[in-house]
């Protein structure tokens, strides 16, 4: 369990299911994380399935799901019933702001693992670049950026 979404859990993710475990291999994980962003629900419980099914199959996959939401959901519960009458102090917005501090970093360093493993020649650095301008600074859609990069690559395959 950690703060900060799927994005901030992946640096410990990787350690457990990758380095630990050695469930899967790193190419595995950028796959895996690749796939898991495009999927509609949570990373954490998505990666929760499928390394449940991958290590005890669907009884696994069962396990996996339901205790990835149930322990959020009772500690979510508990902080929102106690958190009402704390809302609007300096102490709680100190304290918040140190959280986003530490999620901000982990996320920074999921992404400085992913591009280490996944930018790894001139053609992913050009599209990644391209892919920046496009989507932060031209607005362009993300669905046309993601369609791009798509043909691209299936070009240079072919």
């Amino acid at each position: 369990m950690t703060l900060g979404g799927g994005m901030a859990m992946l640096p410990l993710m990787d350690r457990e299911f990758v380095e630990k475990r050695r469930w899967l291999t790193p190419q595995e994980m950028v796959d895996i994380v690749a796939v898991m962003q495009s999927l509609p629900g949570l990373i954490a419980v998505n990666m929760a399935v499928l390394i449940g099914y991958r290590v005890k199959g669907v009884t696994g996959a069962l396990v996996a799901a339901f205790a990835s939401v149930l322990s959020p959901f009772a500690i979510i519960v508990v902080i929102a019933s106690g958190l009402s009458s704390l809302s609007d102090t300096p102490t709680l917005d100190h304290i918040f702001l140190g959280v986003r501090a530490g999620c901000a970093a982990l996320i920074f360093m999921s992404l400085f693992k992913l591009v280490k493993q996944v930018m790894d020649g001139p053609l992913a650095w050009s599209l990644g670049a391209i892919a920046f301008v496009a989507s932060v600074v031209l607005g362009i859609d993300i669905t046309f950026v993601i369609l791009f990069g798509f043909l691209v690559g299936y070009g240079a395959l072919v």
